[in-house]
């Protein structure tokens, strides 16, 4: 009898699961702005990439592509594909057809955008623009992101006798995920025309296929090319979720002052398959009460199409000063439904009360991208020299050198996360400045904001033997802060140049009235008269190390400061030897100098030409939200300021100091005979050397044919060293 019922109930179950497999199929998801980090709508000039497709081409499938990492196509692995001229992908690396969507559907493919398309060359003026299809993987394992990008693909009808627009080719991605392989993305850019129509999905054998809207689709398109407001349908494999309320942003400040009136905003997005008509915007402070405001009457449509800006009506008005409170904001009940992927409808931030207490001024630092190479760069340079002589001290610029002898790790690596083109700086990596036409405008407007925290440079050290330098940074806060907190470091260099180079010490100036390509800013531009290459060019704010790494060191700040309260940290960077110069043609000019003169020849690595910079971060979750909370630069030393210096022995004494002409140099009482006294110029060599041939501890010394500037005089005896600086004025 039991035998007999089960037998029913299993063929239910396997019924159940055969259902429930045919169920499975990719779905997408409108998730526009999600592309990795690396990705650039442009890649043609860039030899770092896989050209699959090129121009002319028609009809053409590519050879096979090795993928980086495997991934999974209707739950099957590959590692190979091919691409098609006619906008899609595919695994089937046997094909040799390159098929047009319109009538058939490619087996084992991709449609990134289907339909008759060819490789072309552009017509005047564009015609220097290559058409392509190629690949190119950014990130680290296991999170790597592989993008098949089309590049300037047209329609096969298209012929371009005359001129073109942006609305005449097209340029879409293919974007795979190792850290989730059976997904993939397809990326949209505001080339391409609305009105054109092709298949967009994921095709097994026509017998599993998703198809955006079951059929054609007008081109995804907005004007925009920041990646942020690039098109993305995002696919993913098996069931999709019938309610999925997603939050795409929320605004939760980590501080607010003690009595601010907070209303949480952000917006949020509909996933599921379902148009949404009601649901709920919540939170609450420390687990307390929930605080509910429904939304009724709304509108929104399925696959990430639907969207909504709110702002909760209900204040946060509570927390006592210097209290970290707990605040949780979410979205739920759609259509009075649970949401089945709870998981990204919450947000959760740890929120700081303080006294908004800012009694201090702010320095910002303005850090460039830039480079020998770089034509443009020297207006840029111009509009930071501008910054210095406006704000002083205020404006602490630091110029990191891509591709050119100024280059290191420290430099290449700060680059590659923040900079995508050249000239470009950021301000306190907080404001991202782009066009160098707003740099000045944005310096004003940070500078007004004061800060809760002052920094100082102190104990600084100068060893002219082992080119060791030390210094303090210091920081100083008046207010209750919170965050991953850490005090950085910056070496930078004045007045560095190199030998006539092109691209590597010369600087390129596409301002000058000889360059090929005409002057960039007329005839009244500063650099107009200047060379297209200008040797001896002094290269500015020239970054050499980042002490303590580009984010500074961790755990010399806690996570809450209270108000009062100092926190230092001690750097070291050690100099390298001088870098002589020496040039052909002699000149002087307010930007270059090819002149030289024994001592006069210095060109890199000069101490008296070096920057210690100090500052305070708050590090976020990624290197767009870790603002400077303020900075401060310092001399290595300044000539005026012996007290920049501190004197290593008190047994070892020069008075005065500093001095026009001589000085006396005392010696320690127990000094023998036998004691070796040495001087050191600023470069650290040798210039003068005695042996001491009596017991007198007092030598009067004549500086006056020495040229001005800071020497270390040395003392050994009886293997112990006393080390002072002095300055020769």
């Amino acid at each position: 009898m039991f035998g007999c019922m089960l037998r029913p109930l299993l063929c239910l179950l396997l019924l159940f699961l055969a259902n429930f497999t045919i169920a499975q199929n990719y779905y997408h998801i409108r998730k526009d702005g999600t592309v990795p980090k690396g990705f650039y709508i442009d890649k043609v000039y860039d030899a770092n990439k896989t050209i699959l497709l090129n121009q002319p081409n028609n009809q053409q499938l590519s050879k096979a592509n090795a993928l980086p990492f495997a991934v999974k196509f209707y739950g099957i692995d590959y590692n190979h594909y091919k691409v098609s001229d006619n906008g899609y992908l595919t695994f089937d690396t046997i094909s040799t057809t390159s098929y047009n969507p319109d009538s058939v559907l490619p087996s084992n493919s991709i449609l990134g955008f289907a339909t008759d398309f060819k490789l072309q060359k552009l017509p005047v003026p564009n015609d220097g623009i290559a058409t392509q299809v190629y690949a190119y993987t950014v990130g680290q394992a296991p999170n790597r992101s592989h993008i098949v990008a089309y590049y300037g693909v047209s329609l096969a009808k298209d012929s371009f006798l005359g001129p073109i627009n942006n609305s005449s080719i097209f340029a879409f991605a293919i974007v795979f995920h190792e850290a989730k392989p059976t997904t993939f993305d397809l990326v949209y850019t505001p080339y391409g025309n609305r009105n054109t129509q092709g298949r967009v999905g994921a095709n097994k054998d026509n017998s599993q296929t998703y198809i955006v809207g079951n059929g054609l689709l007008a081109y995804p398109y907005q004007f925009s090319y920041a990646n942020e407001d690039l098109i993305v349908y995002a696919f993913e494999y098996g069931l999709a979720p019938k309610y999925d309320l997603a939050l795409k942003s929320i605004q939760v400040g980590k501080i607010y002052p003690q009595n601010a009136i907070v209303n949480f905003t952000g917006t949020f997005v509909n996933y599921g398959t379902e148009a949404i008509q009601k649901c709920s915007i919540n939170y609450a402070i420390n687990a307390a009460d929930t605080i509910a405001y429904p939304l009724t009457n709304l509108q929104l449509a399925s696959n990430g199409e639907g969207k909504m800006n709110f702002t909760h009506p209900v204040s946060w008005t509570t927390g006592a000063l210097g209290s970290l409170n707990q605040v949780n904001v979410w979205i739920s009940s759609p259509n009075d439904s649970l949401d089945q992927e709870d998981a990204n409808n919450h947000y959760n931030q740890t929120v700081l009360r303080n006294a908004n207490n800012t009694p201090f001024d702010r320095n910002i630092l303005l850090e460039e991208a830039t480079g020998a190479w770089c034509g443009y760069c020297p207006d840029a340079h111009l509009i930071l020299n501008e910054a210095k002589k406006t704000y002083g001290s205020r404006v602490i610029p630091v110029s990191y050198h891509f591709d050119d002898s100024m280059s290191n790790n420290d430099a290449l690596w700060f680059l590659s996360q923040y900079i995508s083109s050249y000239p470009d700086a950021q301000i306190d990596r907080k404001t991202f400045l782009g066009s160098n036409s707003t740099w000045l405008n944005a310096m004003a407007v940070r500078l007004n904001q004061p800060a809760s925290v002052a920094l100082s440079i102190e104990q600084k050290r100068f060893d002219p033997i082992s080119k060791s330098i030390q210094f303090r940074v210091k920081a100083q806060f008046e207010d209750y802060w919170y965050g991953n907190l850490r005090i950085g470091a910056i070496v930078t260099e004045d007045h560095v140049r190199g030998n006539a180079n092109p691209n590597v010490w010369s600087q390129n100036n596409f301002y000058s009235k000889d360059n090929p390509n005409g002057a960039a800013g007329g005839i009244s531009h500063p650099l107009y008269n200047e060379a297209n290459y200008m040797d001896g060019y002094y290269h500015e704010s020239v970054q050499k190390a980042n002490p303590g790494g580009v984010f500074g060191v961790g755990n010399a700040i806690p996570q809450l400061v209270a108000p009062g309260q100092t926190y230092y940290y001690d750097f070291t960077y050690n100099l390298p030897p001088v870098l002589k110069v020496a040039f052909q043609n002699q000149y002087q000019t307010p930007y270059c100098n090819t002149y030289c003169w024994p001592g006069g020849n210095d060109g890199m690595h000069v101490p008296a030409n070096i920057n210690l910079i100090g500052f305070v971060t708050d590090l976020g979750e990624d290197q767009f939200n870790s603002p400077i909370l303020n900075a401060v630069s310092e001399p290595l030393w300044r000539l005026t300021d012996i007290n920049a210096f501190e004197q290593m022995a008190t047994g070892l004494k020069v008075f005065p100091n500093p001095f026009a002409t001589s000085c006396t140099i005392q010696l320690p009482e127990t000094s023998i005979v036998g004691g070796k006294l040495t001087v050191y110029s600023v470069l650290g060599q040798c210039v003068y050397a005695q042996t001491i041939a009596n017991t007198d501890t007092t030598i009067a010394f004549d500086w006056s044919d020495w040229p001005s500037g800071i020497y270390t005089i040395q003392y050994l005896h009886d293997q112990n060293l006393l080390q002072t600086t002095v300055v020769k004025q």
